[in-house]
Order: C-alpha cells, then sequence, then structure tokens
C-alpha cells in the first residue's frame, strides 16, 4: 500500500473527526467516575444514619405517585440496607428528573432536574453535543472515522509497534514537531487496544440510539399513563431472590402504561464482570404480583452476551476502582491522540510552505520554471 496515500487518509479521517474525538475522549474520562461524582455531590443525603428498618420500595413508589402521578418511573439505586438513599428516575418524553427518597419512610428528599446534574449534562454532551439526534448522527459518524483511523494508523505504524512497546525507540522531545510526533506514536501504540474498545463499542451504543430514532420516525413517545400498582414491590423483590438464588435485583422499572408489567432488573451471580449489570429480568403483573416472564443471560447465545458486554467495556463499569482509574487514564488518549495529530499537521503544512519558499530561485519573469517533486517526499520523512 502506497505511504504517502495511506497517510493522507490518516490525515483527515484524523482532522476531520478531531474535535469530536476531543471532546468524546475528555467527557469519557471523567463519566468513568460520574455515580461517583454524583454521589459526592449529594453526599448531604445520599448516606442516611443507619437502622434496622427494613427499606421499602412501596413507600418510595407511593410518594413518588403523590408528587408526580403521571411519569415513567424507574428506582435505579435500591440499597440492601437502609443507611442510603433510593434512587429513582422519573421521565417523559420532554422531561427527565432525579429524586433522592428516604430508604425507610419513602419521603422525597431530593427532586432535581436532571438538566441540572453535573452526570447527565456530561453524558448528553458525549452521546450527542446536547444537539439531540443531528448530535447522534455527527458522534456516530466521527466514531466510525476514528475506527477507521486507528486502523490506518496501526498499518502506519506496524513496524515501530515492537520497538515502542520495548522501549527500543528513544523519545526526542526536542521541539513541538517532534515531541508531538513522539506523544502521537508512542499514545497511539500503547492504547491502540483500548481505543479499538471503546470506539467500537461507543459506535456499537450511539448506532442502537441513532436506530432507535428512525424506527420512532420522530414521533414522541406516549404520555405515560401508570396503572395501579396492588401488588407490594418490596414483597416482589423477596420472591425474586428466593425462586432465583444468586439473582441480586437493583433496578426496577415501573409500567409507564396499563398493558405494562413490573420489571426488575438485576445481575446473577454467575455472570461475568464484564457483563452489563441490569442483563438479567424478571417481570411481574402489577396487579397480581404473579411472574409473567424472567429473563436470564446465562441462557442466552453468544451474540447477546457480546451485547451485554457493550456498556461496560465502554465506561469501565467492571473489576472496580483499579479499572476506572485506568479507564480514565487511557480515555485521554483519543484527547491527545486528537491534539498531537492536529500539531503534527500544522508542524507539516508550516514546513511544507518553508521548503516551497527556500527552493524557489530567482528567475528571469520570461523564462518558464520546473517545478520540483522532492518536497513533500522531505516531509514525509518528519511526520514520525
Amino acid at each position: 500500500m502506497n505511504k504517502r496515500f495511506l497517510l493522507s487518509i490518516h490525515k483527515w479521517l484524523g482532522l476531520i473527526a478531531g474535535i469530536f474525538i476531543l471532546i468524546m475522549g475528555l467527557t469519557g474520562s471523567i463519566l468513568v467516575f460520574d455515580d461517583e461524582i454524583e454521589h459526592f455531590i449529594q453526599r448531604d443525603i445520599i448516606y442516611q444514619p443507619d437502622s434496622d428498618q427494613p427499606v421499602s420500595l412501596d413507600n418510595a413508589y407511593a410518594s413518588i405517585m403523590r408528587k408526580h402521578p403521571n411519569w415513567d418511573v424507574r428506582f435505579t439505586a435500591v440499597p440492601d440496607k437502609a443507611d442510603r438513599a433510593i434512587e429513582a428516575e422519573i421521565r417523559r418524553p420532554d422531561d427527565r428528573r432525579y429524586l433522592y427518597l428516604h430508604p425507610v419512610t419513602g419521603d422525597i428528599m431530593r427532586d432535581l432536574d436532571s438538566e441540572s446534574t453535573f452526570s447527565y449534562w456530561m453524558l448528553k454532551l458525549h452521546y450527542q453535543l446536547h444537539s439531540g439526534f443531528a448530535g447522534e448522527v455527527i458522534l456516530l459518524i466521527a466514531g466510525l472515522m476514528f475506527i477507521c483511523s486507528l486502523i490506518t494508523g496501526f498499518w502506519f505504524y506496524r513496524k515501530a509497534i515492537r520497538k515502542v512497546l520495548t522501549f527500543k525507540i528513544r523519545p526526542r522531545f526536542r521541539n513541538l514537531q517532534s515531541t508531538s510526533s513522539e506523544l502521537h506514536r508512542s499514545v497511539g501504540v500503547w492504547a491502540l487496544i483500548f481505543n479499538l474498545i471503546t470506539a467500537i463499542t461507543g459506535v456499537v451504543i450511539l448506532l442502537i440510539i441513532v436506530l432507535t430514532h428512525v424506527q420512532s420516525d420522530g414521533e414522541p413517545p406516549p404520555l405515560p399513563d401508570p396503572p395501579a400498582v396492588e401488588a407490594s414491590l418490596d414483597n416482589m423483590m423477596e420472591t425474586a431472590r428466593e425462586s432465583y438464588p444468586g439473582f441480586d435485583p437493583s433496578y426496577v422499572r415501573m409500567p409507564a402504561q396499563p398493558d405494562r408489567q413490573i420489571t426488575l432488573y438485576g445481575h446473577m451471580d454467575t455472570d461475568l464482570p464484564i457483563h452489563y449489570e441490569f442483563s438479567n429480568y424478571v417481570q411481574y403483573d402489577p396487579r397480581t404480583g404473579m411472574e409473567s416472564n424472567a429473563f436470564f443471560v446465562r441462557n442466552q447465545p453468544v451474540t447477546t452476551h457480546l451485547l451485554s458486554f457493550t456498556y461496560p467495556l465502554h465506561f469501565g463499569d467492571w473489576g472496580g476502582l483499579t479499572i476506572k482509574i485506568l479507564y480514565c487514564f487511557f480515555g485521554l488518549a483519543p484527547a491527545i491522540l486528537s491534539i498531537t495529530g492536529f500539531i503534527i499537521w500544522r508542524q507539516r503544512e508550516r514546513k511544507k510552505r518553508q521548503l516551497q519558499r527556500q527552493r524557489r530561485p530567482a528567475r528571469d519573469p520570461f523564462q518558464p520554471q520546473e517545478r520540483s517533486n522532492s518536497i513533500d517526499e522531505t516531509l514525509d520523512e518528519t511526520v514520525v
């Protein structure tokens, strides 16, 4: 493959998608700790005095229905003990709110517009640039371009990979050009696998989001019309644990329409750490409390397992604090590649103009001049 042609593809892919790669890289590194950041901000109400009384979702749901009767309700964090607040998210087509409820009485202690929360604001910037469907499409295209840029970069640097990984290439931090080139090559090589994983999983997530919008034909979902819940949520949680040993329900989606079921999502003790924590669910009838359906990822084909890996692999929600720190550190790689790639391009263009001026001889204005073809060849040697 022609080296100059490959470099041109790599350069233009990086330049066009660069600003979006920069945004996704920086926001992604922050979102690794989104739960920790949000819990720190709301720490005055999240952590409650320890109590011997049981956690009550029934009381929490009753409180929500009294204040927000026609909303799509999801309990996003259900504590095992009454020492933490119950967290809920309620949605309507044009609105979303986050609630923190007392774990025993169910009283609403804090009711926040999602736009005022740090994590949701960052998530919208990461996935749609705060531009709705158009932003999602732009970032999907940028993600695809980033994957192609990684592939062309791998091909371009393939002979240097072993030397970089074994530290046999001496860094040359003499000036801005050499420093940018060294960082671009070293970061690109060391973070190659991570970048491919996060780029591919990010594209898959964005593709699902975009296809969901397309399939809805741009029509907003119907207004929530939840049915009366006559069965006990607390009993359902206990029944699910007893019926399926090893199942830990921690996310509850209430029915938003009269024909919907109550769904308890959670993790099984047989799941791998990189399985999505809500890959399994059990459904119950909101009136009778009888089980209507159950889904466990362990019984599903390989493709379902791979899809379950997507979200944890993209955001680092697996393996604990060490993995999150590594994700935060390597998550800066796309931003570094974007910045250093832009600097390399600017320095190359500047040097090209300088060489053109230096090689332009004084001549008779009536005498034709032969054009030199050696400028690009000279510059190609300074790229890496």
